[in-house]
């Protein structure tokens, strides 16, 4: 499962670091001529016009995203490929707060004045590894070690004393 998560966290990583930035800088995609931005307007107006509006929420959801989620993609997976115990707290927060930020993204989808517009079970479809991956996440790291116990890597990281001599 674990080469499952290395590949799956690098690619949010590249889309939440890269593909995003149209989103969170409020990006007109009806006039987007470049590549990327052509593509958005593609999706946008095909299965999700929500982000043809530019909404403030929808910029800041996407923004934390970015730059939040998006460095730490990266430091996911450094941490499973070298099977490092430490990113279990902090896989977790991530795993609960990206399924709380999934579900606000859903109801806006399916409740708001472009619901009608909106092709929901397309974006589900398209959006459903970033749903399903943090649960998995919250699967494997439910263990206090999940990783087991890897010598040299935790014992004694912080603190000299304890390291092995």
């Amino acid at each position: 499962m674990d080469p499952l998560f290395i590949v799956a966290f690098s690619i949010f990583a590249f889309t939440s670091l890269f593909l995003e930035q149209w989103i969170v800088f409020g990006v007109d995609l009806r006039a987007a001529t470049d590549p990327l931005g052509r593509a958005w307007r593609w999706y946008a107006e095909t299965f999700d016009p929500l982000l043809l509006d530019r909404l403030l929420s929808i910029r800041v959801m996407f923004g934390i995203d970015a730059f939040v989620f998006g460095t730490f993609y990266l430091v996911l997976v450094y941490a499973f490929v070298r099977r490092r115990n430490w990113i279990r707290l902090p896989a977790l927060l991530y795993a609960s707060a990206m399924s709380y930020s999934i579900v606000v993204y859903v109801l806006m989808e399916a409740f708001s004045e472009h619901a009608k517009h909106t092709n929901l079970p397309m974006v589900l479809l398209i959006g459903s590894p970033y749903s399903l991956m943090p649960l998995l996440l919250i699967y494997r790291m439910w263990k206090p070690n999940p990783f087991g116990a890897v010598q040299g890597t935790d014992i004694g990281r912080f603190s000299p004393r304890l390291r092995p001599r």
